[in-house]
């Protein structure tokens, strides 16, 4: 049974129903083609066969001759082993009973008893010298802590009056160098920049922060500081970068309200313009406008969750080491606080007629990141035109010094007496470690004379022991080449199993049947089962053809009476395996004729899913090529809207049934019908071959919205299809009754069977007796069975009986039919 999905027209509606194609007495024309083989002749295979299996059987045979051979050696060899591995534990007892003799000879000897004292008082001494060295370092290990306290002590004392512990340039860090690397920098030269870098980078981190316990409690809020507290910040910063200044020749930094403030106004625009991270060019221009003043920039991000004024200067001093010493790649924070180069936009660093400020500020919040800004200026003949809101106050604000003298002199006194402890247990570790040193070298004199006494002594049984030694020598020898024969022995054992275990194998592979490859099975190459391929005159990319939905073969076993007794109603079983797929075997001929509008016969190719191919075979009609739609004024393509398809319709007759009972048919005639989709063409405009009526009267045909193909069953003029053909007939000798069965028929187990043992379609048996029957089977519009089933009985309702036709029909996919009726 082959099923076709068309569209046909009810009232104002598409709908889908199935296209059922049943046997009626005819059966489809096929074109039997064989594939293109590129295999050697049968007899030729089983002659290379045959002598492959008999090399095979004779390497095998060699194989197992090995193996004997290498297990009767193997166990030889073993034998050999075991009785020399008994030797050998033999001779390794007696060697111990000699050396054990030796020892007790050796120890009983005065001189041997005489210099193991020696030896062990020697030992004592060193475990004592040990213990005090011990001792004596552990003392200067406490002395050293007491030291470092006092020294911390005293940091603290000095860093309560503003002493900071600051940085130190190096010897290369200087003005004239920095003066090269911008110029090394502007010719691309990367080795004066990498000079400087290390140079630099060296003092990375290099030096500490002191902490200060008083400002570890002052209360500090960033984002919102006291003019005080920016004051205070700005100090710190010219305290620590002005000894620097002055090794490199620039003018010191001084603080004054005037500096603080601009510091301040440059956080305030940089929070008016919400920036958290780089710098405000823009807004720094405003600043400058707004004060009527030159200055410059460094900024390094703050950590939001500072607190206090301690924590505020560790993080100024780690900013300011980033800058001095891992400043790349050109280095210009460490310019700006440095003064490392002389700006005539701005000041002369080295000028000492001009001022240099300093101030310091905090933009940003919590939310977003905070940064602190260093903002140098100057006094300078070419100052900014214009007058600023505030006049920049130059009064330089002096640093409060505390005093906080007695308490550095405490901290003094306490790590002046920890140095003189830390120099008495220095001392003290030196000698404990010289006596330690003593010792050592007493023991190892004492030692080596024991072992020179121990040698004379044992000089008598001295013989024994080596002759003892030199067998057991030998035995092991013998043991580690018999081993190595017996591991030798089993990889020629073991590769002649797997060699005889492959050509077992390799005969087992050849002596079993071989599968049947899908293009020797499937050699019925069927046109009629390509789909047209529909493209436009033009097209560069040309779809490949697919087969129809029933050309691919389906499992009809559903494992129930019902289904076994009802496979005679159609043929769900195709030509080919599911996964068969087409190709064009001319894929250059079809490309030529895609640029004609046309019909044209391509040859094409089936690929089958186990990897074989079918030879190339002729489909008449498969490629449709479409004039190319005429283009508007605008140059785009229109698309039309009275398109037109094809429906090719193979019309069946069913010559007879398969011993399962699926129908043998063959195609009678063939028309192609043209039309837009929808279009109806009734029977009257069926062109039936000569000799047939339709299987379905009043059948009419639709044309879809894609070219398809239907096959509609047919019966020969003169075959019976009326209802009543075997209601009152006899058995034997009314026209149904045949006197002569076809040439090679017969009747086999209650079947008319042809020559070729399939079943003949109009023939029944009664009472034993080849009978002539009405075997037309069709389905109606509404899904019913119109005639009776071939070999049921005579009455249209005694067929579908206790079975439920509803069902059944529906389980077969014949509930609905794509016919009209007129």
């Amino acid at each position: 049974m082959k099923e076709h999905k068309k569209l046909y027209k009810s009232g104002k509606l598409w709908l889908t129903a199935t296209v059922l194609a049943v046997a009626a007495g005819a059966t489809m024309t096929t074109t039997t083609a064989h594939a293109d083989t590129t295999s050697q002749p049968a007899g030729q295979q089983a002659s290379d066969k045959d002598s492959q299996i008999a090399a095979l059987q004779s390497d095998a045979k060699q194989q197992q001759a090995t193996i004997n051979d290498a297990q009767s050696q193997l166990a030889t060899q073993q034998g050999k082993l075991t009785a020399t591995q008994k030797q050998l534990d033999a001779a390794q007892a007696d060697y111990q009973k000699a050396l054990t003799e030796q020892d007790q000879a050796t120890q009983n000897d005065p001189d041997v008893q005489a210099a193991t004292t020696a030896v062990n008082k020697a030992q004592q001494k060193v475990s004592t010298a040990q213990d005090g060295a011990k001792q004596a370092a552990a003392a200067l290990s406490d002395a050293q802590t007491r030291q470092q306290q006092a020294n911390d002590e005293l940091s603290q004392a000095k860093s309560g009056s503003s002493q900071q512990t600051g940085f130190q340039l190096p010897d290369g860090y200087t003005r004239e160098n920095y003066h090269k690397l911008q110029d090394a920098l502007a010719d691309g030269n990367m080795d004066v920049r990498d000079a400087w870098d290390n140079m630099a980078g060296q003092n990375y981190m290099k030096f500490k922060y002191v902490h200060s316990a008083q400002d570890k409690q002052e209360a500090v809020d960033p984002a919102h500081l006291t003019n005080q507290q920016r004051i205070e910040i700005s100090q710190f910063v010219i305290d620590l970068l002005n000894p620097l200044r002055e090794k490199i020749g620039a003018q010191p930094f001084v603080v004054s309200q005037g500096s603080v403030d601009l510091a301040q106004a440059v956080a305030d625009q940089y929070n008016a313009d919400k920036v958290y991270s780089g710098h405000d060019y823009p807004g720094l221009n405003k600043v400058e406008v707004a004060n009527a003043r030159a200055f410059r920039e460094a900024v390094e991000g703050l950590d939001t969750s500072i607190n206090n004024m301690d924590d505020l200067k560790a993080a100024i001093f780690s900013a300011i080491d980033d800058m001095i010493f891992h400043d790349t790649p050109d280095w210009g924070h460490a310019r700006t606080l440095l003064g490392l180069l002389n700006d005539t936009d701005l000041n002369n660093e080295s000028d000492p007629a001009t001022q240099s400020y300093l101030g310091m500020s905090v933009s940003g919040d919590a939310t977003n990141g905070m940064m602190i800004h260093f903002i140098p200026t100057y006094d300078d003949v070419d100052e900014l035109e214009g007058t600023p809101a505030h006049p920049f106050d130059k009064t330089v604000i002096k640093e409060a010094k505390q005093d906080n003298t007695a308490a550095i002199k405490a901290a003094q006194d306490k790590l002046d007496q920890a140095n003189t402890d830390v120099t008495n247990a220095q001392q003290s570790k030196k000698g404990a470690d010289d006596q330690l040193t003593q010792a050592q070298a007493e023991l190892a004199v004492a030692e080596q004379s024991l072992v020179a006494v121990k040698a004379s002594a044992s000089a008598k049984t001295a013989q024994r022991v080596s002759d003892a030694k030199g067998r057991v020598t030998d035995l092991q020898g013998q043991v580690t080449g018999l081993k190595g024969a017996i591991e030798k022995t089993n990889q020629t054992l073991a590769a002649a199993q797997a060699k005889l275990a492959q050509d077992n194998q390799q005969l087992a592979e050849l002596q079993k049947p071989q599968a049947q490859p899908d293009n020797e099975k499937y050699t019925n190459l069927d046109p009629s089962l390509v789909v047209k391929v529909n493209v436009t005159a033009g097209d560069t990319t040309i779809p490949v053809p697919t087969l129809a939905a029933g050309a691919y073969i389906k499992n009809t076993d559903n494992g129930t009476a019902s289904a076994a007794m009802f496979m005679v109603l159609a043929q769900t079983n195709g030509v080919y395996p599911e996964g068969t797929k087409v190709e064009w075997a001319d894929p250059a001929k079809v490309q030529k004729d895609a640029q004609t509008a046309g019909t044209y016969d391509e040859e094409v190719i089936l690929d089958f899913p186990d990897g074989t191919k079918s030879k190339a075979f002729n489909v008449p009609g498969v490629l449709v090529v479409a004039a190319k739609p005429n283009s508007g004024n605008d140059s785009h393509q229109t698309t039309p809207t009275n398109a037109t398809h094809t429906l090719t319709v193979h019309y069946i007759e069913t010559i007879g049934y398969q011993p399962m009972g699926a129908p043998i048919t063959k195609v009678v005639g063939t028309q192609v019908l043209n039309g837009q989709a929808g279009t109806d063409f009734s029977e009257s405009q069926l062109n039936l071959p000569a000799g047939y009526k339709l299987a379905m009267p009043g059948l009419t045909l639709t044309i879809s919205d894609q070219d398809d193909m239907i096959e509609v069953p047919v019966l020969a003029v003169n075959s019976s299809t009326d209802d009543h053909s075997g209601t009152n007939q006899s058995t034997g000798s009314d026209h149904n009754a045949s006197a002569q069965l076809p040439a090679g028929a017969k009747i086999v187990k209650g079947q008319v069977l042809d020559a070729n043992g399939n079943v003949l379609a109009g023939w029944t048996v009664v009472n034993g007796q080849a009978v002539r029957n009405g075997s037309a089977v069709a389905v109606n519009a509404q899904g019913q069975i119109a005639k009776r089933l071939p070999q049921t009985g005579n009455n249209d309702s005694l067929a579908l009986a206790g079975l439920g036709a509803a069902s059944l029909l529906g389980m077969f996919g014949l509930a609905g039919v794509n016919k009209k009726r007129g």
